[in-house]
């Protein structure tokens, strides 16, 4: 059986041995379990690269996807003369150093921040730079039926719970509904142990880090 948005409805509803939700509430109990499942912790398999450019004359950058969520790293890429790892600052810091940042000179990154999920690099670039943006991305809403969830299918019926618990307390059932959120815990626990790059803590998700500043901030 394919693993889609329809299958894990079926299945909550076989687990409910109801089907009077209907297909527009179990879809909304679903997405918002994924949402809760793949925002707990940093996934590698939610992992992205994606190509986007410098906006000459100015600190902004263009094609940042839409759904990034956390960025992770940026690199200027081409051309290769300025080819560079950008360390990460904060834009605390940066304003207080340049309330107006158009007033620096224009050249090419150093360094980046973010903001408003947004993306910007110092000083203000004096031309187009290709870079790389490597990022966590948020989970994309299912909307058909064909639709792949990107809870990995080894572990549906993580997702599966999800819902399920969702329409447990739809139903005031709270009781049944906390035994089924320890179920999801373990298998989360599961899940991040599969999908983890070394042993060691749960990847909680977070902000870059605060100590890969430029010298100086």
């Amino acid at each position: 059986m394919a693993y889609t948005l329809s299958t894990v409805r079926s299945r909550i509803e076989q687990k409910l041995d109801d089907t009077s939700f209907g297909t527009s509430k179990l879809t909304q109990f679903i997405n918002d379990g994924q949402a809760d499942i793949l925002n707990s912790r940093r996934f590698t398999f939610m992992e992205r690269e994606a190509d986007i450019v410098t906006n000459p004359g100015d600190d902004t950058t263009l094609n940042v996807p839409a759904l990034m969520q956390t960025p992770l790293s940026l690199r200027v890429y081409t051309p290769t003369s300025n080819a560079l790892y950008l360390p990460y600052m904060e834009y605390e810091n940066i304003d207080k150093m340049y309330p107006n940042i158009m007033e620096t000179v224009a050249g090419a990154p150093v360094a980046w921040r973010a903001f408003n999920q947004d993306v910007f690099v110092y000083p203000i670039a004096d031309n187009s730079y290709a870079m790389k943006l490597r990022y966590v991305k948020a989970p994309a809403e299912l909307v058909l039926d064909d639709d792949v969830p990107e809870v990995p299918e080894p572990f549906g019926e993580t997702l599966v719970l999800a819902g399920y618990k969702r329409a447990l307390e739809h139903n005031d059932d709270y009781d049944q509904a906390q035994v089924i959120q320890q179920q999801i815990d373990v298998l989360i626990e599961k899940m991040d142990e599969r999908y983890k790059r070394q042993t060691g803590r749960p990847h909680i998700m977070q902000q870059p880090l605060r100590r890969n500043r430029v010298r100086g901030f």
